[in-house]
C-alpha cells in the first residue's frame, strides 16, 4: 500500500490478538482508555468519585487527632495544614482523572511524610500503630495514579514504619502478643495492594477482550460505540467550528463463496487484511470496527474536509489488489454535523443505516460472475497448463500410524498448490470440471513417486487418484517399478460420482493382480459411498474427518463408526481413521478397534 494511504501511525494488528489499548492509537488522554481501556463513563465515574472519598479521609482523620489534646499548638498547626492539603486532591477526583503522574508521586510522598509524622507524635507507639492503616489508603491512591516502583517503595515505608512502632511498643513494656496481633493484621493491609494489582489487569484484559473483535483486532460493535462517544465527549483535538462526523461502511462481496472456495482460513486472512488496511488509511481521530461476519465500518471525527478526505483515503485502500484470493469490497457512506459534548449513540446508529443503504445501491457484482475468480474452463486449463510447465504441484507426506504402538508405518502423498486459487481440493475439482483432471492427477502421481525414496523403505505410500484417472489412463506403467521395494497403496478419490462401476473395478483388479493396495478415501462423505466400498471391495477403508472430529463427545459419530468398523470387518478390509487431532480422538479409535490413524496429533503433513 503507498504511503500516501499511511500517512498516520496507528495501533499495528497482529491478524490474530486484539491490538493493544495501553498506547492508546487514538490520542486521548483520558484515565479510562489509557489505563483500564475503554470503561462506560458512569463506571469512570464512579471509580474517580471513590478515590477522590478515600483521599479526603486524610483530611478527616487528621482533623479529628486536632481536638483528642494529643498534640500542642504547633503540631496542631501542622496536621492542620497538611489535613487541608486533601481538600484539593480529593475534590480533583471528582472533576477529572489525576493528570500527572509526576505530582501523584509528589502527593504519595506528602502523604507518607504526613502520616509517618502524625504517627510520631502519639505518646504510645502501641495507640500509633493503628494509624498504619492509613498506609493502606494512600496505597489505593498509588495503584492507581503511580507506577509500580513508587506502589513498592510506599508499601516498604509502610512495613518499616509498622515494624518499627511495634518494636518500640514492646520496648515500653507493651504485651508482646497483642504488638504482634496487631502488627499481623495490619500488616495484612499492605498485602492487598499486590493482590489487587493483578487483579485490576485481569479486569483490563478482559475488557479489552469484551470491546475488540478477536480475530482482526479491530473494535467490536460496543467498543466502536464506546470509543466515537469518548473522542466526542473530550473534543479529540477538534476545533470548536465545523464538527463533522463521517461514515464508511464496508463489505466484502460474495465472502461467502471465498470461504466455500478456498476455505476458512483464506477467508480469515482475507478479513485480517481488510482490517489492517482500514487501519492504516484511518487517523488518530478514527475509530475502525468490524460490525461481524464481512461487514467493516469506519468513523471519522474532524472537519468536513478531514472527513472528506479519510473517506477518499479508505477507498483508495481496499481498491488495491490482495495478496490472496481475487477480492473485491463495496462501501457506502453518511455524514452529518455534530456537536462536542452529545451524545452520539443515536447518530452514529442512523448514519450506519444510512450508509448501509447507500452500499448495496453501489453493491459490486458478485464473483461468480466475475472472471477473475478463473472458473472458466479455459481459464483453469491454461493455469493447470502453467502449472505443468512448472513441474507440477509440489508434495507433503504426512504419516500413517498403528492406532496401539503410534509407530509410522505409511505415508500419505498429499499435493501442495500455489496459493491464491483455492485449496487442493479445489484444484482438481476444477481440474475435472475443465476437463483436465487427470492430466494434473498423473502429474501429482509422477511428483509423489519420485519423492517417495526420502522415506523409510518399511513403509508404505499412499497415493491418490479418482476413479476417472483409473480408468482412462494407463496409471499401472507409473506404479509398476516402485512395486518391487515398496508397498503402494491406491487412494480412490471422487470429485465427481462415478457412472461406470464396472470398467473402474476391471481397472482396479488389474492393479490389485500386480500388488497394488486399494483403499477407498472419505468413506462417509461425498460420493464414497457403501455402493463403491461394495463395488470395488478395497483392502482399506479410510473413515472421512467429518466423522471423526468431536467423536468422543459427540454418540451418534461414534455410533457411526462403530457401524463402518464392523463392516470393514465383516468384508476383511483395514480401517484407517483419518483426521485425529487430538489424544481423546486416537482413544475412540482403539476402542473402535481401527487398524491405524492419521491426523495433526499422529503427525502432520512435511
Amino acid at each position: 500500500m503507498g504511503e500516501d494511504l499511511a500517512s498516520t501511525s496507528t495501533t499495528p494488528i497482529d491478524g490474530r490478538r486484539p491490538a493493544p489499548i495501553e498506547s492508546n492509537p487514538y490520542g486521548v488522554n483520558t484515565f479510562d482508555i489509557g489505563q483500564a481501556g475503554v470503561l462506560a463513563p458512569e463506571s469512570e465515574l464512579r471509580g474517580r468519585v471513590i478515590i477522590g472519598l478515600l483521599t479526603l479521609t486524610f483530611g478527616v482523620s487528621g482533623l479529628l487527632m486536632i481536638p483528642s489534646g494529643q498534640l500542642g499548638a504547633i503540631e496542631s498547626v501542622l496536621v492542620g495544614l497538611a489535613a487541608a492539603s486533601t481538600i484539593p486532591v480529593g475534590l480533583l477526583w471528582f472533576f477529572r482523572p489525576w493528570p500527572n503522574r509526576l505530582l501523584a508521586t509528589l502527593y504519595v510522598l506528602w502523604a507518607d511524610i504526613g502520616i509517618v509524622f502524625v504517627l510520631a507524635l502519639f505518646d504510645s507507639s502501641f495507640e500509633a500503630m493503628p494509624g498504619c492503616a492509613m498506609l493502606s489508603i494512600v496505597a489505593v491512591f498509588a495503584i492507581v495514579s503511580t507506577s509500580p516502583k513508587v506502589l513498592t517503595a510506599h508499601l516498604i515505608l509502610s512495613v518499616i514504619t509498622l515494624l518499627t512502632l511495634a518494636a518500640i511498643a514492646m520496648q515500653s513494656g507493651a504485651d508482646p502478643w497483642s504488638v504482634a496481633s496487631r502488627a499481623v493484621t495490619l500488616g495484612s493491609l499492605f498485602v492487598t495492594p499486590f493482590a489487587l494489582r493483578p487483579y485490576l489487569r485481569y479486569l483490563r484484559e478482559r475488557a479489552r477482550g469484551a470491546l475488540r473483535d478477536p480475530l482482526t483486532g479491530l473494535w467490536n460493535r460496543r467498543g466502536l460505540f464506546d470509543m466515537v462517544e469518548q473522542l466526542n465527549r473530550v473534543g479529540a483535538g477538534l476545533r470548536p467550528e465545523a464538527r463533522a462526523i463521517g461514515v464508511v461502511v464496508i463489505d466484502i462481496d460474495a465472502f461467502k463463496m471465498i470461504n466455500d472456495r478456498y476455505g476458512h482460513p483464506t477467508g480469515d486472512a482475507v478479513l485480517v487484511e481488510v482490517a489492517e488496511r482500514l487501519m492504516h488509511a484511518g487517523s488518530e481521530n478514527s475509530v475502525v470496527s468490524r460490525l461481524g461476519g464481512d461487514e467493516f465500518v469506519c468513523v471519522h471525527l474532524g472537519t468536513q474536509s478531514e472527513v472528506s478526505d479519510a473517506e477518499l483515503r479508505i477507498r483508495r485502500a481496499l481498491e488495491e489488489s490482495f495478496t490472496g484470493p481475487p477480492v473485491t469490497t463495496s462501501a457506502g457512506s453518511a455524514g452529518d454535523t455534530m456537536i462536542r459534548g452529545d451524545s452520539t449513540g443515536a447518530l452514529l446508529r442512523r448514519l450506519i443505516a444510512v450508509a448501509d443503504i447507500d452500499l448495496y445501491r453501489n453493491k459490486t457484482p458478485q464473483h461468480d460472475a466475475n472472471p477473475r475468480y478463473g472458473t472458466d474452463p479455459l481459464v483453469v486449463r491454461d493455469r493447470i497448463q502453467a502449472l505443468l510447465d512448472g513441474g507440477g504441484p509440489s508434495v507433503a507426506f504426512q504419516p500413517i500410524c498403528d492406532t496401539f504402538t503410534s509407530e509410522v508405518v505409511g505415508y500419505e502423498a498429499l499435493s501442495r498448490f500455489p496459493f491464491g486459487h483455492g485449496s487442493p481440493m479445489i484444484w482438481f475439482r476444477d481440474a475435472t470440471r475443465a476437463g483436465v483432471g487427470p492430466q494434473l492427477e498423473l502429474a501429482a502421481i509422477d511428483v509423489a513417486l519420485a519423492a517417495m525414496h526420502t522415506l523409510p523403505a518399511s513403509a508404505f505410500v499412499s497415493i491418490n487418484a479418482s476413479a476417472e484417472t483409473i480408468r482412462s489412463t494407463d496409471l499401472m506403467t507409473r506404479l509398476s517399478p516402485h512395486l518391487a521395494t515398496r508397498t503402494l497403496y491406491l487412494e480412490i478419490t471422487e470429485h465427481e460420482r462415478v457412472d461406470d462401476y464396472r470398467s473402474v473395478a476391471r481397472s482396479v483388479e488389474s492393479m490389485r493382480s500386480a500388488g497394488v493396495k486399494i483403499s477407498v478415501d472419505d468413506v462417509g462423505a461425498g460420493f464414497a459411498g457403501l455402493r463403491q466400498v461394495v463395488e470395488l471391495r478395497p483392502d482399506t477403508l479410510k473413515i472421512d474427518y467429518t466423522l471423526v472430529h468431536g467423536i468422543d463427545k459427540d454418540p451418534a459419530r461414534r455410533a457411526a463408526a462403530a457401524a463402518l468398523a464392523a463392516f470393514a470387518r465383516e468384508i476383511g478390509s483395514t480401517l484407517i481413521m483419518e483426521g485425529v487431532e487430538s489424544e481423546a480422538e486416537l482413544r475412540v479409535a482403539a476402542e473402535l478397534g481401527f487398524d491405524m490413524v492419521q491426523g495433526f496429533y499422529t503427525g502432520r503433513p512435511a
